[in-house]
């Protein structure tokens, strides 16, 4: 199941430390209500981010799996104030809260930072054309690794695709797609698949996807590492906890980045036959 920034945010929160989880006693689409566990002093939220984990339908509808900043809280009510999610909090919905130590902003921020770098796969963009060796890249090409010549047009599931070599990519203008160079001629209407890589897509909505070939504690832990360098400037020494987090995650992080490490693809380099005469 593919996560999403929803995820990668609690799970952020999470690791920071500052997550409280509790089960609802009822709501709306702008609060949420519990009676058991929200007895914190009036205000003691403001500013903080609720996360909706679970629909107590158990059909996984909204507003599960959204997230909202904390406007108010209401001790004698129970309430926590939201700017809004789009369908009502019920009895015993489960959500989590989390304090304006590290607003969500901040949680969105340096979880798009800790974004790496994705193999992307594109078999839409070339055609080989009659009489033409040159083509536009995808805009998005950050470096091209392979380039393949589809071979059969015949059926639609079997492509037999041949790793061509002899490519080159040629620089283009600021703002314009580079080119890619064939070496050859090949047959019109077949087409070229590319593997290269680019930039993750930013994450916006809490709906938004993280590539399914990132696991969530690659992004989760180098984003602890980037929140808690921006916690530490935000407050200097006088939070005496950040540091020994800060190593902490560091070292974390490094462990995660090396057990997760993605599997790029490379160029592979041409081999030459050299051909001798015969004595």
């Amino acid at each position: 199941m593919s996560k999403t920034l929803f995820d990668c945010t609690l799970e952020l929160a999470r690791v920071l430390g500052v997550l409280t989880e509790g089960v609802a006693t009822g709501g709306s689409t702008s609060t949420i209500v519990d009676t058991v566990e929200r007895t914190e002093a009036d205000d003691y939220w403001n500013g903080g981010t609720a996360w909706i984990t679970y629909d107590a339908g158990g059909l996984g509808a909204a507003p599960q799996g959204e997230y909202s900043v904390i406007t108010d809280h209401v001790q004698s009510t129970s309430t926590l104030t939201l700017r809004g999610v789009t369908t009502a909090v019920a009895s015993s919905d489960r959500y989590a809260v989390a304090g304006v130590k590290y607003p969500l902003q901040i949680l969105i921020q340096k979880v798009n930072e800790a974004l790496p770098v994705i193999e992307k796969v594109d078999i839409t963009t070339i055609t080989i054309a009659a009489n033409q060796k040159e083509y536009s890249l995808p805009s998005d090409v950050w470096t091209l690794k392979q380039v393949w010549l589809q071979t059969n047009t015949g059926d639609s599931d079997v492509n037999d695709w041949e790793q061509l070599f002899d490519w080159t990519v040629k620089k283009s203008a600021t703002g314009t797609a580079n080119v890619l160079v064939l070496e050859r001629q090949f047959d019109s209407g077949v087409v070229l698949r590319l593997h290269y890589l680019t930039d993750h897509q930013v994450l916006r909505a809490a709906t938004d996807k993280l590539d399914d070939s990132i696991h969530i504690n690659l992004v989760v832990y180098n984003a602890a590492v980037g929140a808690l360098l921006w916690r530490k400037a935000k407050v200097g020494e006088s939070d005496l906890t950040v540091n020994d987090l800060l190593n902490y995650y560091q070292a974390k992080a490094a462990m995660v980045s090396n057990e997760y490490a993605m599997s790029l693809p490379r160029k592979s380099a041409r081999t030459i036959h050299p051909v001798f005469d015969k004595p």
